[in-house]
């Protein structure tokens, strides 16, 4: 099902949430566990330049390096916002050179008729910006369990994830939304 193809990005994401723990050693494995899934389950995105996936290569060996080789320890406690910031960053980032990446998985499932219309392209900046929010507030989570551990802390972690359910609902059903609602708008102007 190639709808799902974008979903594979976030699976580096989800592998690091479930196996880091509160030790040094737990997140060096999953910062390890997510780069090397990034490049296997990622290898044919990578060599295709797509964007999610080299921002999870780079984000995940990035603090690869600094926990596991430099010793930078510190920035354990403030992981998650790390993570998530640059997610953010990437995302909007894709949107304000006009890339956002949604598109370049969207255009491998459309007919390439569709693929240069303002309308598909504010789609995948609509589909985009959902994803650079859901960042955002996972940030902000995060940041509330960081600067208020005993009130927040048991909390937000499931809530990140809600919000990461949320939108891979949301990037499954809203390109199946459209197709249904324009459908008929296609077949009228076809006769």
């Amino acid at each position: 099902m190639k709808s799902v193809r974008i979903l594979q990005g976030f699976v580096p994401l989800i592998v690091y949430g479930l196996l880091a723990g509160s030790s040094v050693a737990s997140v060096i494995v999953a910062l390890g566990a997510a780069s090397i899934i990034t490049v296997i389950i990622g290898f044919s995105d990578l060599r295709k330049g797509m964007i999610l996936t080299w921002a999870n290569l780079v984000l995940f060996c990035s603090l690869l390096i600094a926990v596991g080789i430099l010793g930078m320890t510190g920035i354990l406690p403030i992981m998650g916002m790390l993570i998530y910031a640059a997610l953010a960053a990437v995302t909007f980032g894709s949107i304000l050179v006009k890339i956002p990446f949604t598109l370049q998985y969207a255009r491998n499932m459309v007919d390439r008729t569709l693929r240069e219309r303002p309308a598909f392209i504010r789609v995948n900046v609509l589909m985009t910006g959902v994803w650079g929010g859901i960042f955002v507030i996972n940030f902000i989570l995060d940041y509330f369990a960081f600067a208020y551990p005993h009130s927040a802390g048991g909390i937000t972690p499931p809530l990140t994830y809600l919000f990461l359910i949320a939108g891979i609902i949301f990037t499954i059903w809203y390109p199946g939304h459209l197709k249904k609602k324009y459908a008929p708008l296609s077949a009228q102007s076809d006769t």
